[in-house]
């Protein structure tokens, strides 16, 4: 009979030492994904405090902070106490991202690990995906091809990337059809008080008419 190893918890962060930068990124960007797409969200684009002049703005400004709390506390849980060191003065979770991505991904490149953007980039990937690329192979020793595994990471990458876009265009859709309808109720509000106030002169103009007579 076959046995498994256990696998990584579910519930706990992958751990950040120093090294592999690019395959912890991207498994930590699939965790924080898990736990809530807003959290992304937040790593991704940062936020800025709206004016605290209105109370739906207000509460806006917590919800955000919130999230950008949690974000920064999974981060930190996923970096040894070497590495946090290095980024536990940021005060925002996008901050603290592209810090570490400074701090270590171009470390990564410089060794010769390719990027996502530089593999989609290339026309070794435009190959692959238009299936007319005959010689990319996991023993290939070119230093303009990619192996299998490298090309694969980086299709999940895109495909992930696509899905959190079509997550945020389908929130704009719903934010604009709500502003819609409320547009809509008001300029219906407003037809109603101008039929209102037209009603209310024709019967001055009346009034006035019979006064005079």
């Amino acid at each position: 009979m076959v046995r498994f190893e256990e696998g990584r918890s579910i519930s706990c962060p992958p751990l950040f030492e120093g090294e592999a930068y690019s395959q912890w990124s991207n498994v930590m960007k699939y965790f924080i994904l898990a736990q809530d797409f807003e959290l992304w969200d937040i790593i991704e684009e940062g936020y800025i405090e709206a004016p605290k002049k209105k109370k739906k703005q207000r509460s806006e400004n917590d919800t955000k902070a919130k999230l950008n709390s949690r974000a920064m506390h999974i981060l930190l849980c996923g970096l040894n106490e070497e590495v946090s060191k290095k980024v536990s003065t940021c005060k925002r979770a996008k901050e603290m991202w592209e810090k570490l991505e400074r701090l270590y991904g171009k470390e990564e490149k410089k060794d010769g690990v390719p990027s996502c953007a530089n593999l989609l980039q290339s026309s070794k990937v435009d190959g692959v995906l238009a299936l007319n690329e005959p010689d990319v192979s996991s023993n290939s020793c070119d230093s303009n091809s990619y192996s299998f595994e490298e090309l694969q990471d980086a299709f999940d990458e895109l495909f992930l990337e696509f899905e959190t876009m079509n997550s945020k265009f389908k929130k704009m859709i719903s934010k604009l059809e709500c502003e819609n309808d409320f547009l809509l109720k008001t300029k219906l509000d407003f037809e109603n008080q101008n039929e209102i106030l037209k009603k209310d002169l024709e019967i001055s103009k009346s009034s006035n008419c019979v006064l005079k007579k």
